[in-house]
């Protein structure tokens, strides 16, 4: 997890660094001008995503036979979803819809633990300047539910708030970092077969960095 931090705040600054380089209209002394990308097509595209994340409370920890332990994170690890994204054609604007598993999971040689939920995100993007976007919106998280060996935890449905910077790395491919803030309200735990209400206990955070990669694939042209 430590190693996963540290190469999160990698990619933040690097993307920090490639972001300042994108808004300035000058290239480096002594240095040739980045190769122009050409801006996403005008129209609906379909969209893949994936990526890590880290952050947020301790929703469990499995200690191992040996001694040593791992923490499952409210706000880790892993991200993919499928969606949509609208680039209009007269403004700098695009809109994206997505559908998306969040998951993050430990295993041991006597089972696992895993902390899931399905997050809807809607978010917009001001693409007016090349090789750059930024952008946010609302994410809408669905079912999420703690798995472990011995007991069961459900929470409450919510919303987080996103924040993304991306960097277009190819003609359909963007690199994004991206910031998100939310909570996660217990609704019931499940102990030895035995249900007790979650009313009442303190939230967990789920805010969380996070590095992904999203792919647009070319709208398909119509004849004339």
């Amino acid at each position: 997890m430590k190693l996963l931090a540290q190469t999160l705040s990698a990619v933040a600054l690097f993307l920090v660094a490639v972001c300042a380089h994108a808004l300035s209209d000058e290239p480096t002394a002594g240095q040739p001008a980045a190769p122009k990308l050409a801006p996403t097509p005008p129209g609906l595209h379909i969209v893949v995503n994936g990526g890590m994340t880290y952050g947020g409370d301790t929703i469990a920890t499995a200690v191992y036979t040996n001694g040593d332990t791992a923490d499952l994170k409210g706000g880790a690890l892993m991200q993919f979803g499928v969606g949509g994204l609208y680039q209009f054609e007269t403004r700098p604007l695009a809109l994206m819809l997505s559908a998306n598993y969040h998951f993050d999971s430990i295993s041991g040689s006597n089972g696992s633990i895993s902390f899931n939920r399905f997050p809807i995100e809607v978010l917009a993007y001001y693409t007016g300047k090349e090789r750059f976007r930024i952008g946010g919106g609302m994410r809408f998280i669905n079912s999420p539910e703690y798995s472990g060996l011995t007991n069961n935890a459900t929470f409450e449905s919510t919303t987080g708030i996103v924040a993304e910077v991306g960097y277009q790395v190819a003609p359909q491919a963007w690199l994004n970092f991206r910031f998100v803030s939310e909570k996660y309200q217990l609704k019931t735990y499940t102990t030895y077969g035995t249900t007790y209400s979650g009313a009442g206990t303190s939230p967990y955070s789920g805010s969380h960095l996070g590095v992904n990669f999203t792919y647009e694939f070319e709208s398909k042209k119509t004849a004339p």
